[in-house]
């Protein structure tokens, strides 16, 4: 199977009764072949797992199993700190989605995943990045999600990533909306996309009731 987050190949067709999809692969990666079965696991960001070689083959032998189509020693290509010890504990070449969220130590640095070939998205929970400025270094990010804060330092730095696909801000708690679609007004102009629309209304509402 493809190591991909959704295919238009992956045609679905039935459920385990557990939240996991069973579909015909019609994309299959070099070592499979169009018709096989697959699972998308619910539990899974990226990739699926062989079911069986085809219909005939689920109904005939009655497969129940599946497993995923790479080595149990194979690093995964997502990793969440926050149900990891550490980012040490998650650098590896085939990292391709770094997630750091509900981290309670102290502020990470980036050094670990410096450098890494496919890290291609990073998002990052405000206040968990001890200096945002470390970004920079990821030169092959497509998608960023940061706090507003985070945002602000790079901007300020002119030091957002240009490789970048799509980005977010992430906010939490009771922040104004105004500043929050500045920043985003500033990402939109850094790739010469038209500005978020603000319209002020004003009136009166009457004496309360």
């Amino acid at each position: 199977m493809q190591g991909l987050v959704g295919s238009p190949g992956w045609i679905a067709f039935g459920d385990n009764g557990g939240g996991d999809r069973i579909a015909v692969d019609l994309t299959p990666g070099p070592r499979g072949h169009v018709g096989q079965l697959i699972v998308l696991d619910h539990e899974q960001n990226i990739g699926a797992a062989l079911l069986a070689e085809s219909l005939t083959d689920l109904v005939v032998n009655r497969r129940s199993g599946w497993h995923a189509d790479r080595r149990g020693d194979q690093p995964p290509a997502v990793a969440d700190i926050g149900s990891l010890t550490s980012l040490q504990a998650a650098a590896h070449p085939e990292l391709e989605v770094l997630s750091i969220g509900g981290w309670d130590g102290e502020p990470l640095s980036l050094t670990p995943v410096t450098g890494l070939p496919r890290l291609r998205t990073l998002t990052a929970y405000p206040g968990t990045l001890a200096d945002p400025l470390e970004i920079a270094k990821l030169t092959g990010l497509e998608f960023l999600e940061l706090g507003p804060d985070e945002w602000r330092v790079l901007l300020d730095a002119g030091a957002v990533p240009r490789s970048l696909s799509a980005a977010a801000i992430e906010v939490h708690g009771d922040r104004h909306p105004l500043p929050i679609t500045a920043i985003a007004n500033e990402l939109l102009a850094l790739w010469d996309r038209p500005p978020i629309t603000q319209t002020l209304i004003e009136g009166h509402l009457g004496p309360a009731a």
